[in-house]
This record gives C-alpha cells, structure tokens and sequence, in this order.
C-alpha cells in the first residue's frame, strides 16, 4: 500500500511529505476502523437523535424560507399579470393609432 500511494502522490511533494501524509492517511484509517466494530447502542441512540435535532432544525428553516418566499411570489405574479394587462391596452392604442379608428 506504501509503494501504490507513493506512486499517487508523485506531485511535487519532498520524501518528508509524502511520508507524513502516508502516515495521516494511515493513522486517519486506523482510527476509522477502530471506531466502527465498536459502536454500541447508546452511541447509535445519540447519533440518531443529534440527527433528529438537525433535521427538524433544517426542517424549520425550509419552513421559514416558504413562508418568506410566498408574498415575494404573490408579488411577482401580480406584477406579471400587471404587466400583461398593461402591454394588451398599449397594443390595443397602437392598433388604432395605426387604423385611424378611435377607442
């Protein structure tokens, strides 16, 4: 493994670096396997529980993001449709100017 992450990371790095990462790496893998087998109950409990906590909390501010966005599209569709009625009177005046007829 030491050999294929040396070949890896060829990218300018000194001996010194590339050990110490290899080193990071592998203590960061270690730690990671040591952890895993272990994992009881009571700390799956509190894992699910703290993300519990954080989905209501997301929960809450989609919520609040829903409530701010709705007046701002009541506005824009209004505006919209504004608009609309608008350019059909300024057609309509167009249209007679170019008749001649009067509204």
């Amino acid at each position: 493994m030491s050999d294929q992450l040396s070949i890896e990371f060829n990218a300018g790095l000194s001996e010194e670096e590339k050990n110490d990462l290899e080193q990071m790496i592998q203590e960061f893998q270690n730690s990671r396997t040591t952890a895993e087998p272990g994992n009881d109950i009571a700390t799956l409990q509190q894992q699910l529980n703290t993300m519990n906590k954080h989905l209501a909390h997301l929960t809450n501010m989609i919520l609040t993001f829903d409530q701010r966005i709705k007046p701002l599209n009541e506005t824009i569709r209004l505006t919209f449709q504004k608009s609309e009625i608008l350019n059909q009177r300024i057609n309509m005046l167009i249209d007679s100017i170019r008749t001649g007829d009067l509204l």
